[in-house]
């Protein structure tokens, strides 16, 4: 084998310190594909990294192809973790993870498939079953938790028939 040139060896020394850092990014928590690709593309500006577009793509394929990197999966354990663990509603998540670097079909496609009407009504059920509120509301009381349930993403139909207790959604 000859030896490699100063410039394969650099490219070589360039794309180690960005799988190195790519692994380092993504051993914190799960991330999206397009959070590690902006990671590292500051990392290559950092290191003055003059084509790092491929270099970066590389390594986001290998990275993806070895299962470090899936979209799909992270992307529902967001919509599982948010929505039943921590109640936040579909109109919360969707800006949050468009921001995160997901694209718009993609967002609204998983939170219809993850986060669909039931489970939804389930959450929203469960959380005033889990402030006591089966005894019937003051006017004042109901309009202050209407609007606190709103606030949490949930869609102003959803939440009315929550309150409503309507005998199709039982």
């Amino acid at each position: 084998m000859p030896p490699s040139s100063p410039s394969d060896l650099t490219r070589k020394e360039q794309k180690a310190t960005l799988e190195s850092t790519a692994i380092r990014y993504l051993s914190y928590s799960p991330r999206f594909k397009a959070e590690v690709f902006d990671r590292l593309a500051r990392k290559a500006k950092d290191m003055g990294i003059s084509d790092s577009f491929t270099l970066i793509n590389q390594i986001v394929v290998s990275l993806e192809e070895s299962g470090f990197l899936d979209d799909r999966k992270n992307l529902e354990s967001y919509i599982r973790i948010r929505l039943r663990e921590k109640m936040k509603g579909p109109y919360w998540m969707k800006p949050r993870l468009l921001h995160l670097g997901l694209s718009k079909p993609e967002v609204e496609n998983a939170l219809r498939e993850f986060a669909d009407r039931s489970v939804q009504l389930e959450v929203r059920r469960r959380c005033l079953d889990r402030r006591g509120l089966k005894n019937p509301l003051a006017l004042k009381e109901k309009a202050k938790l209407f609007r606190r349930v709103l606030s949490r993403g949930f869609g102003r139909d959803l939440v009315a028939s929550v309150f409503d207790h309507d005998p199709d959604l039982e």
